[in-house]
């Protein structure tokens, strides 16, 4: 790596490139539960076959599968993969079928998996509910570096991390060169002009970042409020040469230059405001940001407690813009009131370009912001859009009294109470995930064999409803995906399913369907597994019903006839 090679984002963090782990160190797994309703369940085909097809065209690999079939009709379904496994409980009569679907690897195809079974079982999204339980995994899958670089946020260089914010499906309008410079310069300082127009007060103090021409100073000089503007410029970054001899000197003195300038200016009066102009070069910006970000003190005795930070992006080389005004707000002025970073796009048939404005300590930055929009339009010639913003914290009033306090009663509670009743709880469902406490890892020593004998002791002495002790020989059992274990237990009753990572976390997924005895025989159960195997502690536990409404309420909560407090 070339020392003195200099990128604006690298003097703010050190970001290293992506480097394969040597070592797996976590082995982390996602369970999805699916509930599918107003199935239309296929008849002629048995539900295993149709499973299984779906899972194959949605990637997955198929190792075994297993399918129990009670005289009602309903089915319970397991289909054990090499990235993890599945467990399908239908009911036809209902419409209904309930899915966990656990991954240990693979697990950017959890989606297109959920569709491809919702699909596969007449259900569409619409009528289905799904959220994701964080659970084990397992340790020595091939793919597990993969996965490592896969999972979580997917977070690229600081430069290129950047996207626009917003969750909706409207296509984002990415800014288009204006073609022409006169045109561009002029419609580019009209806005920041009229962005300067807008600060409140008179004797506005300007600092402008820029090259070392500089004609839009002499534009801000003749702004009626503007008293002065202080240029920033680096006379030693014309023409820089980052791989040239003399370039470390040259950072060294353009830094000690930068922050003499602004000491001296910070013992004339605040800024109101700073201008990074599209002649300014991204190497003294982002020696200006690091000045700023590493002097704290000089930041606050600089700028005045309401500032702005003001740029534009017209083209892909300036894209540094962006990144620089929200490390202005980030890092400079972190901590700061009402801190927004906000982005208006301005385009006509010539082409569009971004104003990029850091706000600091102004409240009602927004509301403003909106109302300049046609003052901008005006001074440009183009159409504006508030396209992104970013920022703002909630204001503290203290001993703050409401106009009115609102109960249930205020509210139409019509869709609410029709969900509750639509409610019909047919299972109870419960993932135990269990580790040795600290003290314990050295004495644990967990094999194949061992956690068999547990979850077979465990079933037997747990009077789990309808379950008989022939059960225990239609145990499935999957060594092969890793260095742990899967075992799979169908039963009229329900289904128990346990993976063990390969080290010291054990993953026990129990299903019973409604039943008296259902609650007390889970419990019995978690107790007898840890005491077979004492080192292993429950650490989660997530406890949730099955059916269909989209139920979230146990069976023993819900009374006929009986409406809700709340109603």
């Amino acid at each position: 790596k070339n020392v003195t090679s200099v990128q604006p984002c690298d003097l703010v963090r050190d970001i290293e490139g992506d480097k394969a782990s040597d070592s797996q160190t976590s082995s982390p797994g996602i369970l999805m539960i699916v509930e599918a309703e107003d199935a239309d369940l296929p008849i002629s085909e048995k539900l295993e076959d149709v499973l299984t097809t779906a899972l194959k065209k949605a990637g997955l690999t198929v190792v075994s599968t297993s399918e129990s079939k009670n005289a009602d009709g309903t089915s319970l379904v397991s289909v054990i993969l090499s990235e993890g496994y599945v467990i399908a409980r239908s009911m036809p009569e209902l419409k209904y079928c309930g899915f966990d679907i656990h991954l240990w690897s693979s697990f950017e195809k959890h989606e297109s998996t959920k569709e491809a079974l919702l699909s596969a079982v007449g259900s569409k999204a619409s009528s289905s509910s799904s959220f994701r339980i964080i659970a084990g995994g397992m340790f020595g899958t091939p793919l597990w570096q993969q996965d490592e670089k896969l999972r979580g946020p997917q977070q690229d260089e600081l430069c290129n991390v950047y996207k626009p914010f917003g969750n909706d499906d409207r296509e984002v309008d990415e800014v288009k060169a204006v073609t022409g410079d006169d045109t561009k310069h002029s419609s580019i300082d009209a806005v920041l002009e009229e962005s300067i127009k807008s600060l409140q007060g008179k004797d506005q103090k300007i600092a402008l970042l820029c090259g070392k021409n500089c004609p839009v100073s002499i534009k801000l000089e003749n702004i009626d409020s503007v008293q002065q503007v202080i240029t920033l410029h680096c006379p030693t970054m014309t023409n820089f040469n980052e791989f040239g001899k003399q370039a470390s000197d040259n950072l060294a003195t353009c830094e000690k230059h930068l922050a003499k300038t602004l000491e001296d200016v910070a013992e004339n009066g605040q800024l109101d405001s700073l201008v990074i102009d599209s002649t300014a070069d991204k190497v003294t910006a982002s020696i200006l940001l690091k000045i700023l970000t590493s002097k704290k003190k000089l930041a606050k005795t600089l700028f005045n407690p309401e500032v702005k930070v003001l740029s534009a992006y017209n083209e892909e080389d300036d894209k540094w813009h962006m990144h620089l005004l929200r490390l202005f707000r980030d890092e400079v002025f972190s901590g700061e009131k009402f801190g927004f970073y906000s982005e208006v796009l301005f385009k006509n048939e010539n082409g569009s370009f971004k104003l990029l404005i850091t706000s600091i300590r102004e409240e009602h930055f927004i509301k403003k912001l909106e109302e300049n929009l046609g003052n901008f339009e005006k001074a440009s010639g183009m159409t504006p859009i508030i396209q992104n913003i970013y920022g703002g914290i909630w204001h503290y009033q203290p001993d703050f009294v409401p106009s009115k306090s609102y109960t249930p009663d205020d509210y139409d509670q019509t869709s609410s109470l029709e969900q509750w009743n639509s409610q019909v709880p047919l299972g109870h469902q419960v993932v135990f995930q269990m580790e040795p406490e600290e003290s314990e890892k050295d004495n644990l020593v967990l094999s194949n064999d061992l956690v068999r004998a547990a979850l077979e002791l465990s079933i037997l002495q747990s009077s789990l409803p309808l379950f008989e002790e022939n059960d225990l020989k239609m145990i499935e059992e999957y060594n092969e995906a890793g260095d742990g274990h899967l075992l799979v237990s169908l039963w009229s009753g329900g289904s128990i399913v346990l993976l063990w990572n390969g080290k010291d976390h054990v993953d026990i997924n129990i299903s019973v369907y409604k039943s008296d005895e259902a609650f007390e025989s889970i419990k019995a159960f978690e107790e007898n597994f840890t005491n077979v195997i004492s080192e292993l502690k429950t650490i989660l536990r997530d406890e949730q019903p099955r059916g269909v409404g989209r139920v979230v309420s146990y069976w023993n909560d819900i009374e006929e006839s009986v409406d809700p407090h709340w109603t």
